[in-house]
Protein backbone atom coordinates (compact mmCIF):
# COMPACT_ATOMS: atom_id res chain seq x y z
CA UNK A 1 0.00 0.00 0.00
CA UNK A 2 1.46 3.38 -1.04
CA UNK A 3 1.72 6.36 1.09
CA UNK A 4 -1.31 8.70 0.14
CA UNK A 5 -3.75 5.39 0.13
CA UNK A 6 -2.71 4.67 3.66
CA UNK A 7 -3.37 8.02 4.83
CA UNK A 8 -6.84 8.20 3.29
CA UNK A 9 -7.52 4.63 4.39
CA UNK A 10 -7.01 6.45 7.63
CA UNK A 11 -8.90 9.93 7.33
CA UNK A 12 -12.10 7.38 6.20
CA UNK A 13 -11.70 5.87 9.70
CA UNK A 14 -10.71 2.25 8.17
CA UNK A 15 -7.88 -0.07 8.51
CA UNK A 16 -4.87 0.40 6.46
CA UNK A 17 -1.40 -2.16 6.33
CA UNK A 18 0.20 0.43 8.93
CA UNK A 19 -0.56 3.44 11.03
CA UNK A 20 0.33 7.05 8.67
CA UNK A 21 2.91 9.44 9.95
CA UNK A 22 3.71 12.47 8.71
CA UNK A 23 5.78 15.32 10.68
CA UNK A 24 3.36 18.29 12.01
CA UNK A 25 6.09 20.73 11.71
CA UNK A 26 9.45 20.70 13.20
CA UNK A 27 12.15 23.33 14.46
CA UNK A 28 14.82 24.13 11.81
CA UNK A 29 17.55 23.16 14.74
CA UNK A 30 16.66 19.09 14.36
CA UNK A 31 15.74 19.58 10.83
CA UNK A 32 19.20 20.47 9.72
CA UNK A 33 20.61 17.71 11.57
CA UNK A 34 18.08 15.50 9.84
CA UNK A 35 19.33 16.81 6.37
CA UNK A 36 22.41 17.67 7.22
CA UNK A 37 22.23 21.32 5.59
CA UNK A 38 21.46 24.36 6.66
CA UNK A 39 17.57 24.90 6.44
CA UNK A 40 15.21 27.86 6.37
CA UNK A 41 12.37 25.80 7.91
CA UNK A 42 11.86 27.70 11.26
CA UNK A 43 14.99 29.13 11.13
CA UNK A 44 13.57 32.46 11.17
CA UNK A 45 16.82 34.64 10.86
CA UNK A 46 18.16 32.77 7.82
CA UNK A 47 14.72 32.70 6.36
CA UNK A 48 14.08 37.08 7.00
CA UNK A 49 17.84 37.46 5.85
CA UNK A 50 17.23 36.23 2.55
CA UNK A 51 13.74 37.50 2.57
CA UNK A 52 15.74 41.39 2.75
CA UNK A 53 17.84 40.18 -0.08
CA UNK A 54 14.87 40.32 -2.21
CA UNK A 55 14.63 36.22 -2.66
CA UNK A 56 11.11 36.03 -0.62
CA UNK A 57 9.43 33.29 -3.44
CA UNK A 58 12.82 32.04 -3.59
CA UNK A 59 12.52 31.28 0.42
CA UNK A 60 9.37 30.12 0.38
CA UNK A 61 10.26 27.44 -2.38
CA UNK A 62 13.01 26.34 -0.36
CA UNK A 63 10.69 25.41 2.49
CA UNK A 64 8.42 23.47 0.54
CA UNK A 65 11.43 21.35 -1.12
CA UNK A 66 12.84 21.32 2.94
CA UNK A 67 9.55 19.35 3.67
CA UNK A 68 9.76 16.88 0.59
CA UNK A 69 12.99 16.13 1.19
CA UNK A 70 12.00 14.91 4.84
CA UNK A 71 9.45 13.01 3.82
CA UNK A 72 11.54 11.40 0.82
CA UNK A 73 14.03 10.72 3.31
CA UNK A 74 12.07 8.84 6.04
CA UNK A 75 9.05 7.34 4.07
CA UNK A 76 6.91 9.46 5.20
CA UNK A 77 2.62 9.07 4.55
CA UNK A 78 2.12 13.28 3.83
CA UNK A 79 3.45 16.09 3.27
CA UNK A 80 2.55 19.34 5.35
CA UNK A 81 2.33 22.64 3.91
CA UNK A 82 4.59 24.90 5.55
CA UNK A 83 3.74 28.63 7.52
CA UNK A 84 6.79 30.04 7.74
CA UNK A 85 6.53 33.06 10.18
CA UNK A 86 3.07 34.44 8.67
CA UNK A 87 2.08 37.41 6.44
CA UNK A 88 -1.02 37.86 8.46
CA UNK A 89 0.53 39.65 10.49
CA UNK A 90 0.66 42.02 7.71
CA UNK A 91 -2.81 41.21 6.31
CA UNK A 92 -5.41 38.80 6.71
CA UNK A 93 -5.49 38.03 3.17
CA UNK A 94 -1.93 36.50 3.14
CA UNK A 95 -0.27 33.78 4.65
CA UNK A 96 3.26 34.10 3.13
CA UNK A 97 5.34 37.29 2.56
CA UNK A 98 4.52 38.28 -0.76
CA UNK A 99 7.43 38.83 -2.96
CA UNK A 100 7.43 42.05 -3.65
CA UNK A 101 7.47 43.03 0.32
CA UNK A 102 10.82 45.38 1.56
CA UNK A 103 12.63 43.75 4.70
CA UNK A 104 14.73 45.74 6.47
CA UNK A 105 16.42 44.55 9.36
CA UNK A 106 16.26 47.64 12.10
CA UNK A 107 18.56 45.42 14.83
CA UNK A 108 18.89 42.09 16.53
CA UNK A 109 14.93 40.51 16.69
CA UNK A 110 13.45 43.74 15.24
CA UNK A 111 12.59 44.11 11.34
CA UNK A 112 10.88 46.73 9.45
CA UNK A 113 8.42 45.13 6.66
CA UNK A 114 6.58 47.15 4.54
CA UNK A 115 6.80 50.21 6.78
CA UNK A 116 5.52 48.22 9.95
CA UNK A 117 7.82 47.55 12.67
CA UNK A 118 8.04 43.69 13.85
CA UNK A 119 9.54 42.32 16.35
CA UNK A 120 10.55 38.34 16.67
CA UNK A 121 9.74 37.20 19.47
CA UNK A 122 12.49 33.79 19.78
CA UNK A 123 10.69 32.35 23.05
CA UNK A 124 7.22 31.24 20.59
CA UNK A 125 9.42 31.36 17.63
CA UNK A 126 6.72 34.09 15.84
CA UNK A 127 6.62 37.38 14.82
CA UNK A 128 4.62 39.99 17.16
CA UNK A 129 3.50 43.36 15.44
CA UNK A 130 3.68 46.33 17.31
CA UNK A 131 0.85 48.35 15.72
CA UNK A 132 -1.87 45.30 15.21
CA UNK A 133 -3.46 45.34 11.82
CA UNK A 134 -6.80 45.62 13.17
CA UNK A 135 -8.08 48.86 15.09
CA UNK A 136 -8.48 48.07 18.53
CA UNK A 137 -11.12 51.33 18.55
CA UNK A 138 -14.65 49.56 17.33
CA UNK A 139 -16.01 52.04 15.88
CA UNK A 140 -12.66 52.57 13.61
CA UNK A 141 -12.50 48.57 13.81
CA UNK A 142 -15.98 48.67 12.31
CA UNK A 143 -15.47 51.39 9.65
CA UNK A 144 -12.18 49.17 8.69
CA UNK A 145 -13.97 45.71 8.39
CA UNK A 146 -16.63 47.10 6.10
CA UNK A 147 -14.11 48.81 4.25
CA UNK A 148 -12.17 45.46 2.76
CA UNK A 149 -15.50 43.46 3.55
CA UNK A 150 -14.85 42.32 -0.38
CA UNK A 151 -11.56 42.24 -0.92
CA UNK A 152 -11.56 38.23 -0.67
CA UNK A 153 -8.74 37.50 -3.82
CA UNK A 154 -6.10 35.00 -2.49
CA UNK A 155 -3.06 36.13 -4.70
CA UNK A 156 -1.38 33.09 -6.72
CA UNK A 157 1.80 33.30 -4.68
CA UNK A 158 -0.23 32.01 -1.81
CA UNK A 159 -0.19 28.61 -3.31
CA UNK A 160 3.27 28.24 -5.39
CA UNK A 161 4.33 26.20 -2.14
CA UNK A 162 1.64 23.82 -2.35
CA UNK A 163 1.85 23.64 -6.32
CA UNK A 164 5.64 22.74 -5.73
CA UNK A 165 4.90 19.90 -3.47
CA UNK A 166 2.22 18.96 -5.98
CA UNK A 167 4.67 18.53 -8.44
CA UNK A 168 6.97 16.44 -6.81
CA UNK A 169 4.57 14.48 -4.81
CA UNK A 170 1.24 14.49 -6.04
CA UNK A 171 -0.44 10.94 -5.81
CA UNK A 172 2.53 9.46 -4.15
CA UNK A 173 2.62 11.01 -0.39
CA UNK A 174 -0.76 12.88 0.54
CA UNK A 175 -0.44 16.42 0.73
CA UNK A 176 -1.62 18.70 3.65
CA UNK A 177 -2.41 22.41 3.22
CA UNK A 178 -2.77 25.08 6.24
CA UNK A 179 -5.30 27.55 7.07
CA UNK A 180 -6.52 29.93 9.89
CA UNK A 181 -10.05 30.67 10.08
CA UNK A 182 -12.40 30.17 13.15
CA UNK A 183 -11.02 31.82 15.82
CA UNK A 184 -8.95 35.15 17.24
CA UNK A 185 -5.98 35.32 14.48
CA UNK A 186 -2.77 35.78 15.51
CA UNK A 187 -2.69 39.31 13.98
CA UNK A 188 -5.91 40.68 16.30
CA UNK A 189 -5.47 42.27 19.34
CA UNK A 190 -7.32 39.50 21.19
CA UNK A 191 -6.94 40.93 24.34
CA UNK A 192 -9.34 43.30 23.06
CA UNK A 193 -11.85 40.82 21.14
CA UNK A 194 -12.44 39.45 24.39
CA UNK A 195 -13.40 42.61 25.33
CA UNK A 196 -15.74 43.13 22.29
CA UNK A 197 -17.27 39.39 23.02
CA UNK A 198 -18.93 41.49 25.80
CA UNK A 199 -19.67 44.59 24.70
CA UNK A 200 -19.63 44.70 20.42
CA UNK A 201 -20.90 41.30 20.31
CA UNK A 202 -21.47 42.11 17.00
CA UNK A 203 -18.43 43.18 15.78
CA UNK A 204 -17.29 40.43 17.09
CA UNK A 205 -19.26 38.40 14.74
CA UNK A 206 -18.84 40.99 11.87
CA UNK A 207 -14.78 40.47 11.86
CA UNK A 208 -15.17 36.32 12.71
CA UNK A 209 -17.19 36.39 9.72
CA UNK A 210 -14.47 38.33 7.61
CA UNK A 211 -11.81 36.07 8.93
CA UNK A 212 -13.58 33.31 7.74
CA UNK A 213 -14.78 34.20 4.12
CA UNK A 214 -10.91 35.26 3.83
CA UNK A 215 -10.09 31.66 5.02
CA UNK A 216 -12.18 29.20 2.65
CA UNK A 217 -11.52 31.55 -0.31
CA UNK A 218 -7.89 30.56 0.44
CA UNK A 219 -8.75 26.96 1.60
CA UNK A 220 -10.55 26.07 -2.04
CA UNK A 221 -7.15 28.14 -3.75
CA UNK A 222 -4.89 25.37 -1.60
CA UNK A 223 -7.50 22.63 -2.41
CA UNK A 224 -7.15 23.69 -6.26
CA UNK A 225 -3.45 23.64 -6.05
CA UNK A 226 -3.18 20.22 -4.43
CA UNK A 227 -4.31 19.87 -1.20
CA UNK A 228 -5.51 16.53 -0.39
CA UNK A 229 -6.58 18.51 2.86
CA UNK A 230 -6.65 21.20 4.77
CA UNK A 231 -5.98 21.78 8.85
CA UNK A 232 -7.16 25.45 10.53
CA UNK A 233 -4.61 25.55 12.57
CA UNK A 234 -6.25 28.42 15.13
CA UNK A 235 -6.13 27.08 18.76
CA UNK A 236 -9.30 27.02 21.57
CA UNK A 237 -7.54 26.32 24.80
CA UNK A 238 -5.18 25.89 27.73
CA UNK A 239 -4.29 22.96 29.35
CA UNK A 240 -6.89 24.10 31.64
CA UNK A 241 -9.85 24.25 29.10
CA UNK A 242 -11.63 26.52 26.77
CA UNK A 243 -10.13 30.03 26.48
CA UNK A 244 -13.96 31.20 26.45
CA UNK A 245 -17.09 29.34 27.53
CA UNK A 246 -18.56 26.56 25.94
CA UNK A 247 -21.76 29.02 25.32
CA UNK A 248 -19.84 31.90 23.98
CA UNK A 249 -17.84 29.46 21.43
CA UNK A 250 -21.05 27.94 19.81
CA UNK A 251 -22.00 31.70 19.21
CA UNK A 252 -19.21 33.02 18.07
CA UNK A 253 -16.82 30.28 16.90
CA UNK A 254 -18.63 26.94 15.57
CA UNK A 255 -20.46 28.40 13.37
CA UNK A 256 -17.10 29.95 11.49
CA UNK A 257 -16.09 26.04 11.88
CA UNK A 258 -19.26 24.82 10.39
CA UNK A 259 -18.47 26.69 7.40
CA UNK A 260 -14.99 26.11 6.52
CA UNK A 261 -16.03 22.57 6.78
CA UNK A 262 -18.44 22.54 4.44
CA UNK A 263 -16.85 24.39 2.19
CA UNK A 264 -13.77 21.94 2.17
CA UNK A 265 -15.90 18.84 1.84
CA UNK A 266 -17.76 20.67 -0.85
CA UNK A 267 -14.03 20.86 -2.91
CA UNK A 268 -13.63 17.30 -2.29
CA UNK A 269 -11.13 17.20 -0.08
CA UNK A 270 -10.99 16.19 3.76
CA UNK A 271 -10.95 18.52 7.17
CA UNK A 272 -8.54 18.09 10.14
CA UNK A 273 -9.04 20.70 13.11
CA UNK A 274 -6.11 21.28 15.05
CA UNK A 275 -6.29 23.02 18.44
CA UNK A 276 -4.53 22.64 21.59
CA UNK A 277 -5.34 22.13 25.04
CA UNK A 278 -8.23 20.43 26.99
CA UNK A 279 -11.04 20.82 24.71
CA UNK A 280 -13.22 18.09 26.42
CA UNK A 281 -15.80 20.88 27.09
CA UNK A 282 -16.42 21.75 23.71
CA UNK A 283 -15.68 18.30 21.94
CA UNK A 284 -19.14 17.08 21.11
CA UNK A 285 -19.57 20.62 19.51
CA UNK A 286 -16.52 20.37 17.54
CA UNK A 287 -17.43 17.03 16.67
CA UNK A 288 -21.22 18.26 15.30
CA UNK A 289 -19.30 20.39 12.09
CA UNK A 290 -18.60 16.96 10.67
CA UNK A 291 -14.81 17.29 10.51
CA UNK A 292 -12.72 14.25 9.21
CA UNK A 293 -9.81 14.30 11.71
CA UNK A 294 -9.05 16.17 15.18
CA UNK A 295 -5.29 17.13 16.16
CA UNK A 296 -3.64 16.65 18.38
CA UNK A 297 -5.84 15.55 21.69
CA UNK A 298 -2.86 17.15 23.61
CA UNK A 299 -2.12 14.52 26.43
CA UNK A 300 -0.61 17.01 28.46
CA UNK A 301 -3.95 19.34 28.92
CA UNK A 302 -5.51 16.14 29.94
CA UNK A 303 -6.85 14.85 26.51
CA UNK A 304 -6.80 10.91 26.45
CA UNK A 305 -6.75 9.98 22.62
CA UNK A 306 -7.88 6.33 23.36
CA UNK A 307 -10.90 7.88 25.26
CA UNK A 308 -11.43 10.37 22.28
CA UNK A 309 -11.33 7.78 19.93
CA UNK A 310 -13.54 5.47 21.87
CA UNK A 311 -15.96 7.75 22.19
CA UNK A 312 -15.77 9.40 18.24
CA UNK A 313 -13.84 6.82 16.19
CA UNK A 314 -17.15 6.25 14.21
CA UNK A 315 -17.11 9.66 13.62
CA UNK A 316 -13.62 11.01 13.16
CA UNK A 317 -9.99 10.28 12.52
CA UNK A 318 -7.44 11.13 15.46
CA UNK A 319 -4.14 12.42 14.45
CA UNK A 320 -1.10 12.42 17.13
CA UNK A 321 -0.22 12.61 20.50
CA UNK A 322 3.16 12.01 20.62
CA UNK A 323 4.98 14.61 22.40
CA UNK A 324 6.85 17.35 20.48
CA UNK A 325 9.66 17.05 22.66
CA UNK A 326 10.04 13.70 21.52
CA UNK A 327 11.28 12.81 24.77
CA UNK A 328 13.94 15.71 24.90
CA UNK A 329 17.40 14.37 26.21
CA UNK A 330 16.08 11.64 27.46
CA UNK A 331 17.28 8.20 26.02
CA UNK A 332 15.29 6.99 22.81
CA UNK A 333 13.74 4.01 25.22
CA UNK A 334 11.25 6.86 26.52
CA UNK A 335 10.03 7.73 22.97
CA UNK A 336 10.07 4.32 22.02
CA UNK A 337 7.41 3.66 25.15
CA UNK A 338 5.39 6.84 24.62
CA UNK A 339 4.83 5.79 20.42
CA UNK A 340 3.78 2.35 21.11
CA UNK A 341 1.70 4.02 24.19
CA UNK A 342 -0.57 6.08 21.64
CA UNK A 343 -0.50 3.22 19.00
CA UNK A 344 -2.14 0.73 21.31
CA UNK A 345 -4.54 3.52 22.79
CA UNK A 346 -5.52 5.40 19.25
CA UNK A 347 -4.46 2.59 16.66
CA UNK A 348 -6.83 -0.53 16.71
CA UNK A 349 -9.72 -0.74 13.64
CA UNK A 350 -7.87 2.15 12.23
CA UNK A 351 -8.49 5.48 11.96
CA UNK A 352 -5.52 6.77 13.51
CA UNK A 353 -2.44 8.78 12.55
CA UNK A 354 0.61 9.11 14.02
CA UNK A 355 2.69 12.57 14.38
CA UNK A 356 3.47 15.01 17.51
CA UNK A 357 1.21 17.08 19.83
CA UNK A 358 2.65 20.38 18.06
CA UNK A 359 5.72 21.41 16.02
CA UNK A 360 8.92 19.21 17.06
CA UNK A 361 10.91 21.19 18.67
CA UNK A 362 14.71 22.41 19.39
CA UNK A 363 15.96 20.26 22.14
CA UNK A 364 14.54 17.03 20.35
CA UNK A 365 17.20 14.77 19.62
CA UNK A 366 18.31 13.12 16.41
CA UNK A 367 18.16 9.53 17.59
CA UNK A 368 14.44 10.20 18.91
CA UNK A 369 13.38 10.89 15.91
CA UNK A 370 14.82 8.26 14.31
CA UNK A 371 13.43 6.26 17.01
CA UNK A 372 9.76 7.36 16.86
CA UNK A 373 9.74 6.80 13.11
CA UNK A 374 11.00 3.26 13.66
CA UNK A 375 8.64 2.60 16.50
CA UNK A 376 5.77 3.47 14.45
CA UNK A 377 6.56 1.55 11.44
CA UNK A 378 7.65 -1.56 13.39
CA UNK A 379 4.58 -1.51 15.92
CA UNK A 380 2.29 0.29 13.69
CA UNK A 381 1.35 -2.54 11.45
CA UNK A 382 -2.36 -3.95 11.25
CA UNK A 383 -3.81 -5.78 13.12
CA UNK A 384 -2.25 -3.77 15.76
CA UNK A 385 -2.99 -6.06 18.64
CA UNK A 386 -0.33 -8.56 17.21
CA UNK A 387 1.94 -6.24 15.98
CA UNK A 388 2.28 -5.13 19.40
CA UNK A 389 2.29 -8.61 20.37
CA UNK A 390 -1.01 -8.64 22.46
CA UNK A 391 -3.73 -11.14 21.82
CA UNK A 392 -7.06 -10.43 20.57
CA UNK A 393 -9.94 -10.48 23.12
Amino acid sequence: MGPKERFVKAMLREEPDQVPIFVFGINGVLLEKLLNRPVLQRNPHAYLEMCAKGKIEEAHLKIAREQIELAEKFDLDAVRDVNQLGGWILDPRWEYFPKDSHVIKKSNGIWQINGTIIQYMSEINSLYQLDPYLPTDPDKAKEFIKSQWNDLNIPDQETITLKEIAKQVKGKRFIIGVVQGTFLPFFSPSTHMMVWMHRYPDLLKLWSEYYVRINMERAKAKIDAGADAIVENDDYATNSGPMISPIHFREFVLPSLKKLADVIHKKGAFFIKHTDGNINLILDDIISTEIDGLHPLEKQAGMDIGKVKEAYGKKICVLGNVHGALGGYREPDYIIKETTDCIKSAGPKGGYIMTTSNVITSDAQEKNFIAWIETTKKYGKYPINQSLGISRN
